[in-house]
């Protein structure tokens, strides 16, 4: 049988709400949505939780009303022709 060596990678590389710190979110270069076990979240309701603040450019909130009004525009554009 084969095996490969498994490696961890350093916290900063993948921060994710179950097992890291809010203290620790802004020196991350990743941001995992993964499900946290005791909450059972939707991901956008997350997303708009945890992707929001100083810490980044745009909001999820700001992402997710944009997608919002390209989807409303598109479906308008498509019953009208």
């Amino acid at each position: 049988p084969r095996s490969a060596p498994i490696f961890s990678l350093p916290q900063d590389w993948l921060w994710c709400e179950s097992w890291c710190s809010d203290e620790t979110k802004h020196t991350s270069k990743t941001i995992d949505l993964c499900n946290n076990p005791r909450h059972k979240e939707p991901k956008v309701s997350m997303a708009k939780r945890i992707i929001s603040g100083s810490l980044f450019k745009e909001s999820w909130v700001e992402l997710d009303a944009e997608v919002d009004g390209y989807e409303k525009e598109y479906f308008e554009t498509k019953a009208r022709s």
